[in-house]
């Protein structure tokens, strides 16, 4: 869960990833909390997780079929 708030002074905004810093900014007097219209602020989008990769060298059957596929 990431936290945008905004310095009322100047208007810089600042991103927090830590629920500890998020909890700290909500009582900060100088701070406010921009909510974003398109993030939902109570639920958490689960990331979607990439494909993992075979580490090492691939094997001769994959290089087999990759030069074969280029001819």
């Amino acid at each position: 869960m990431s936290a945008t708030f905004r310095y009322i002074q100047t208007g810089q905004t600042v991103t927090f990833t830590q629920q500890v810093d998020i909890d700290s900014m909500k009582g900060h007097p100088e701070y406010e909390r921009v909510i974003e219209e398109d993030t939902p602020v109570v639920a958490e989008a689960a990331p979607k997780a990439a494909p993992a990769k075979k580490m090492g060298r691939p094997s001769k059957a994959e290089q087999l079929a990759q030069i074969e596929a280029l001819q």
